[in-house]
């Protein structure tokens, strides 16, 4: 366990030197890939687990707030947009976060020219269970729990659950 420990403080090093800011107590598992580190922040007590994937551009922005986790196997499209999350935030296994996408239009372009674009918001106390797919623009405000397999776009209200595909609204919490 002790040979565990010296093997996350030297990885958190190696990411904090390609420019990666990293709060006290964070920590980004081995297998997991970044592109451009200098625009990804962790706050204090935050962990990425193993495999989890961030492409993002040089206008690119992901930043988590503290005591909050990312479970393995995640993938994060941010492309020229950002993906913030608030304080005491739980993402689950196999997570999908796309900030760019292709949108069909009507037309036969539809992998060529049709794409949306549009940051990515999580507030704070949130829970994202396993296999969950967050589109585009989506905004999860404050106390919300999302259930497993979940497809989620648009505004999210808070204290509230939802789930399906597409997500809908299912209690208040």
């Amino acid at each position: 366990m002790k040979y565990q420990r010296i093997i996350l403080h030297l990885r958190r090093q190696w990411w904090k030197m390609r420019g990666a800011k990293m709060g006290a107590n964070s920590f980004v598992y081995k297998g997991t890939e970044i592109t451009n580190p200098q625009n990804f922040l962790l706050a204090e007590n935050t962990i990425l687990y193993k495999n989890t994937t961030i492409y993002m551009s040089k206008e690119g922005s992901f930043s988590m707030g503290r005591d909050s986790h990312i479970a393995p196997f995640g993938y994060y499209l941010i492309d020229k947009n950002a993906i913030s999350f608030g304080n005491h935030v739980a993402i689950g296994p196999f997570c999908s976060f796309f900030c760019h996408t292709h949108t069909p239009k009507g037309n036969n372009e539809i992998f060529s020219k049709n794409y949306t674009d549009a940051s990515i918001s999580i507030g704070n106390n949130v829970f994202i269970g396993s296999h969950s797919v967050i589109l585009p623009g989506t905004i999860i405000n404050d106390n919300v729990v999302i259930a497993a397999n979940s497809v989620v776009s648009g505004i999210i209200e808070e204290n509230t659950l939802y789930g399906g595909s597409p997500a809908k609204r299912i209690k208040s919490l």
